[in-house]
């Protein structure tokens, strides 16, 4: 057994050129196989499922928990009428002249928000009520981008807002930027207008219904919980086109290995013929595989960090921040071995199915 993977690393030391160029096509391999689990991961953890304690109360065929819905004062009196009292109004918003610098703003309730969202406060404080409308606090990835933090102060379409904190959530609300109801609306020009109210799911209300005319009941939550349903089509080709690069560099390094193993066809023999087994050749083929596979490996892995360090893509405001979970770790290391298996059975099938005879008499 050590013969044989001597032999191996002598003969994979002769063909240095060929083993760096397929380690660098496993590594490829790896590192798209681990960054494509990183970013699904971070799709699944920052869009949760929607939220079932609570509704939003919004313009009919609108988004409201984005952007586009306005209700105006009026529709919080004709609900209050229908027996809906707990209303926490909100506003959310984009801001920002371009999709490079744009921002989402949500505009809260300092005395119902910290009800609504689970948050913990990485620096400062958090709003409090009698904060002054022109106060801020920001998500951890948006004060990350702007580079800021409490005490700061940040602009928001042109006026300033003195930052008192920077919040943590775990999910796609570490892109806002939490100002004052007051504050939002003054910011817009809205008035007293609000762009949903968001209620308690009691039973009472059934996501769909028609409340008012043009005021319709959604599930909070609901339209970020679509994001990786929508971005699934796009994980599956990526995918396939990563676990086809997998499968082509383990044929590559089956031929490799079997052209290796062809040249040295005779000493094996020989070996067999001495008393050696079937693992002789299995040996000699695995030590070789495994070596170029753990090459590939590990730069694989190293590629996936830069990868997912440095990609982090941010569109209208929203930015992922993937990584490297133990679910992702171990189903890249399956991953690799099954092709590191792959890349070796063949060729010892192949080789297995000759006779020791043949390999000795052959010139």
């Amino acid at each position: 057994m050590r013969f044989s993977v001597w032999l191996a690393w002598r003969d994979l030391v002769a063909h240095g050129r060929q083993a760096v160029a397929l380690a660098v096509v496993f590594a490829i391999a790896i590192s798209a196989f681990a960054a494509l689990g990183g970013y699904r991961v971070a799709l699944e953890r920052d869009y949760p499922l929607a939220d079932r304690h609570f509704l939003v109360i919004q313009e009919t065929q609108s988004f409201a928990e984005f952007y586009g819905s306005r209700l105006s004062y009026d529709v919080a009196a004709a609900l209050q009428e229908v027996g809906l009292a707990s209303l926490v109004p909100e506003i959310h918003t984009v801001v920002g002249t371009s999709l490079e610098d744009a921002v989402l703003l949500k505009g809260v309730d300092l005395e119902h928000y910290t009800g609504l969202d689970a948050f913990v406060v990485r620096s400062g404080r958090r709003l409090q009520p009698g904060d002054s409308p022109r106060t801020a606090m920001l998500g951890a990835r948006l004060a990350e981008r702007w580079a800021v933090g409490p005490g700061d102060t940040i602009r928001l379409r042109g006026r300033p807002f003195a930052v008192v904190g920077v919040f943590e959530t775990g999910a796609y609300t570490e892109n806002e930027a939490w100002v004052p109801l007051a504050g939002a609306q003054d910011l817009l020009g809205w008035g007293r207008d609000v762009s949903l109210y968001v209620v308690p799911d009691d039973g009472r209300l059934t996501p769909g219904e028609q409340l008012l005319d043009g005021v319709s009941v959604a599930r909070r939550g609901e339209l970020w919980s679509t994001f990786p349903r929508q971005w699934e089509g796009l994980m599956v080709l990526l995918g396939a086109v990563t676990r086809a690069l997998g499968v082509a560099g383990a044929l590559f390094l089956a031929t490799l290995l079997w052209r290796l193993a062809w040249r040295r066809r005779r000493q094996i023999a020989i070996l067999r013929s001495l008393g050696f087994g079937q693992s002789t050749l299995a040996a000699y083929l695995a030590a070789q595989g495994a070596l170029v596979a753990l090459g590939g490996g590990i730069g694989g892995f190293l590629g996936s960090l830069a990868l997912l360090r440095w990609a982090r893509p941010t569109l209208a405001g929203v930015s992922l921040r993937p990584s490297l979970t133990l679910e992702v770790l171990l189903s890249t290391v399956v991953w690799l071995a099954i092709l590191t298996l792959l890349s070796v059975a063949v060729p010892v099938w192949v080789l297995a199915r000759r006779k020791v005879a043949t390999h000795i008499s052959a010139e």
